[in-house]
């Protein structure tokens, strides 16, 4: 999924060391993977089944609260709308799966656990076609629908923290430039509790003299 979002991807990227300037934002979901297999023996049976169970699925999500259903792995998955089922159909010897990516919404007061609550009882009534399954996956993600909307904040709390460092180590007549790279990049996080994650935007900085060295 290209959309500005952050998912496992962006959740653990730590970019050029830890951050000078970072700030703590709650987490918009979390994301459970979702894999639909079958082991039906003919090929063409384990399809329909998969595409069954696949399309009932789609219509209970459009029906649901909070629940995004999107199709392939973490950090590389398309929404249903843009997704034929026959299509996400992976085959390997005498199964067949659809890999599944769901974001569940965070809800006031949440914790992880009541999230987590939530959304495996959501898995479990999945309505099975044929010998289908649907098994969950041992890891989950948090993330953040815009991380871009965060952008400001994150460059007003840099331009404070610049003049900081000017006042600490300038001497009265002689206030330090600062020179500041690497702010164009995107702002990325990564978690630091349950349902909060650290925002950053990896920058290097470079402080300097202001009057010009001797000939």
């Amino acid at each position: 999924n290209e959309s500005d979002e952050s998912v496992m991807a962006e959740s653990i990227v730590t970019g050029g060391g830890p951050p000078y300037v970072s700030i703590a934002v709650p987490a918009d979901y979390v994301i459970f993977t979702v894999s639909l297999e079958t082991g039906t023996r003919a090929v063409d049976e384990r399809q329909r089944e998969l595409e069954r169970t696949f399309t009932a699925l789609t219509a209970r999500v459009s029906r649901a609260q909070g629940i995004t259903l999107e199709v392939g792995e973490p950090g590389e998955s398309a929404p249903v709308q843009t997704t034929v089922a026959k299509e996400a159909i992976q085959n390997y010897g005498d199964r067949s799966s659809i890999p599944l990516v769901f974001k569940f919404a965070t809800q006031r007061n949440d914790t992880f656990e009541t999230v987590r609550a939530r959304a495996e009882k959501f898995i479990s009534e999945i309505q099975l076609t044929g010998r289908t399954e649907a098994t969950t996956g041992d890891l989950q993600y948090i993330g953040v629908t815009e991380p871009r909307k965060h952008r400001e904040e994150l460059l007003r709390k840099i331009a404070d923290d610049t003049r900081l460092l000017q006042s600490i180590f300038g001497t009265p007549g002689n206030t330090p430039l600062i020179s500041l790279s690497g702010l164009e990049g995107r702002v990325k996080t990564r978690p630091s509790g349950p349902l909060e994650l650290e925002m950053f935007i990896p920058y290097a900085i470079n402080l300097s003299s202001p009057f010009a060295p001797p000939p």
